[in-house]
């Protein structure tokens, strides 16, 4: 095999890659731009394509040339991403919300959304439609927020959304527009969503932070539903008052 057939083989196989020997004998123009986004050990992202760094030896000619290559790993990165994907709403599952929670290490708005009366889309249309429900709010959800932004299904209805963010009037802007848009193309069933908005700054337990979404969410449902509230500590002397 010679050098041209080892090019030849790579250009086939879709491979960006460098060949090296003495001097550099082959450059692929887009290598080093793949190499500027490591998402993980070795596994390069460019635009919506995943790429694998691998090393390689081989003798030629009694030169002995290292290989540098990126295999295209999309399809099974993919799969890998897929199963810590819930089925029906196309945000993460609970078991990946807790593990990016237990890693979370700067300012962030985290938000609790409940849809409001879901019990009584299923008793009245069914299972069925109430999982299109879920569909469509993950669907909007997904749609609504940035890449460095985290949402997952917490549970039943509910869904936690972590916002990349400090700034928590954005954020709730942001959620009363999902749930505008959410009551829009749910059509005739007018579907709305209830959500208790909290900041974590790192002061505390994240889990206790999610405990004061919690707490604001059952205010935004106590005070008339479709709406969002922000977390303050006079809620919680609230809740003591109502459930004392």
């Amino acid at each position: 095999m010679s050098l041209e057939n080892v090019k030849e083989l790579l250009s086939n196989f879709g491979w960006e890659y460098k060949i090296s020997g003495n001097d550099d004998v082959m450059y692929s123009p887009n290598y080093k731009e793949i190499l500027k986004e490591e998402v993980y050990q070795n596994i390069y992202k460019k635009d919506d394509f995943y790429f694998k760094r691998k090393v390689k030896f081989i003798k030629l000619d009694n030169i002995e040339y290292k290989i540098e290559y990126l295999e295209d790993v999309t399809k099974y990165i993919e799969f890998i991403i897929s199963l810590k994907k819930d089925k029906l709403t196309g945000l993460y599952t609970r078991e990946e919300l807790e593990s990016y929670v237990s890693r979370l290490n700067r300012s962030s708005i985290i938000v609790l959304c409940d849809i409001d009366d879901f019990k009584k889309v299923n008793d009245t249309y069914g299972h069925q439609i109430g999982d299109q429900v879920l569909t469509l709010l993950g669907t909007i959800i997904r749609e609504n927020i940035r890449k460095n932004d985290f949402a997952g299904r917490y549970g039943g209805e509910e869904f936690l959304v972590i916002f990349d963010t400090n700034k928590i009037d954005l954020v709730k802007q942001r959620i009363d527009k999902i749930n505008k848009e959410f009551k829009l193309r749910s059509g005739k069933l007018k579907l709305t969503f209830s959500a208790g908005i909290s900041i974590y700054k790192g002061d505390k337990k994240i889990t206790e932070t999610i405990k004061d979404s919690d707490v604001a969410l059952y205010h935004a449902k106590r005070n008339g539903k479709n709406r969002s509230v922000v977390y303050d500590a006079s809620l919680e002397e609230t809740l003591k008052k109502i459930t004392n």
